[in-house]
């Protein structure tokens, strides 16, 4: 028996060097300038990450698309020895416990992206990469959790009474104080002049905190971690398509011609992303279970968090990636110029989708509405009236 294995491979893996072997010899195009350019723009990137903490999370799916990209030309080594890198020199000169949860979330999320390339099906894809990026995230936060030894909440509100320096916490401290906090009756807010007014600010922001952190923390672990996963998603699309590697699933020869040249091994996905679609069964299988869920929770009282971080997960980000893939539809219906602007919208949709939680809401009802009507199918039975 060990013989016949011994055999077949002697019979397959000469087969598989050579093949693998001629393919590296293809010419393929060169790197574009603006990329190479874009690689000088990672170290700078984690060195805001490392020195801001407060202020990295913006710049968080730049990074993650940046590590993609590296991954792609490079494989999957030198991205993860990226994270790593940053990880260690930012820990060891100024520690925080933000950059911890950065460094998990960002190193599950490379990994959910890489992983995610390899599925054939969008949705079975676009799951992966959110899956472990929201992993990453939770993951983070229970290495703080564990590390203090404190209850989220108060982790919270020391950091932010600890960190009361930090221009960006100092501005939302100064926001809340000045418009979200209400005085009980004759009590009068202090005016920025007053003494004592930066020291009321802190106080109430750290409460603040500490009741958001301690009810929602999960929740904002999903909606980060979800909007981190979907700008790597979609910018690993277009990347796979425009490049080509002799270690992809089905690669030919001309293919690697008409390309660059790329190392981390994929398997391209083939459907364009304005024709991903959320199936109706989705509606039955996750927007039915969770709307239930989210109103026995509030008819029972005292789980509005649980509720909202169930129907979070399970019906608004996927009706949001919903909602993207039909707007990416109808951008690609204009044609020159137009089409351009239209992208550009798109973008500004995107971004406003992820900062504004009352347009993430309708974006997501507008995706619901789709999985309901195929807005695709209308769509094109108007044009050819």
């Amino acid at each position: 028996m060990n013989m016949g294995t011994r055999s077949i491979c002697k019979r397959i893996q000469p087969r598989d060097a050579q093949k693998y072997a001629a393919l590296l010899r293809v010419p393929q195009r060169p790197v574009g300038v603006c990329e190479l350019l874009s690689y000088a723009i990672l170290p700078f990137l984690f060195i805001m990450a490392g020195a801001m903490p407060t202020a990295a999370l913006p710049v968080m799916p730049a990074i993650i698309v940046l590590l993609y990209l590296l991954f792609r030309r490079f494989g999957a080594y030198f991205p993860a020895a990226c994270v790593a890198g940053y990880a260690a020199v930012a820990l060891t000169f100024n520690y925080d416990i933000l950059t911890v949860i950065y460094s998990v979330a960002l190193l599950f999320a490379l990994v959910g992206l890489c992983l995610s390339a390899q599925c054939a099906s969008y949705l079975a894809a676009a799951a992966v990469a959110a899956l472990f990026s929201i992993v990453g995230a939770m993951s983070g936060v229970a290495v703080v959790r564990i590390a203090e030894g404190k209850p989220i909440a108060d982790i919270a509100a020391s950091y932010v009474t600890a960190e009361s320096d930090d221009f960006v916490i100092d501005f939302f401290a100064r926001d809340y104080y000045d418009n979200g906090v209400k005085l009980n009756v004759g009590e009068t807010k202090l005016k920025p002049s007053d003494k004592g007014y930066k020291e009321a600010t802190i106080g109430f922001f750290a409460d603040w905190a500490s009741d958001e952190m301690g009810e929602y923390v999960w929740y904002y672990c999903i909606h980060y971690g979800a909007i981190v996963a979907a700008a790597g998603f979609f910018f690993s699309l277009a990347v796979n398509r425009k490049t080509s590697s002799c270690r992809d699933a089905c690669v030919t020869e001309n293919s690697l011609r008409a390309s660059t040249r790329a190392l981390g091994g994929v398997r391209v996905m083939r459907t364009p992303v304005a024709q991903m679609k959320m199936p109706r069964a989705y509606l039955w299988t996750c927007v039915l279970p969770a709307m239930i869920t989210g109103l026995v929770l509030q008819f029972v009282g005292g789980y509005s968090a649980l509720a909202a971080t169930c129907t979070h997960l399970f019906v608004t980000m996927p009706s949001a990636f919903s909602f993207i893939t039909v707007a990416t539809y109808f951008a690609t219906l204009f044609r020159g110029k137009a089409r351009v602007a239209a992208y550009i919208v798109l973008g500004a949709i995107a971004v406003a989708a992820a900062m504004f939680p009352v347009a993430l809401f309708f974006f997501s009802v507008i995706g619901v509405c789709d999985c309901i009507l195929d807005l695709r199918f209308w769509t094109e039975y108007i044009k050819n009236l």
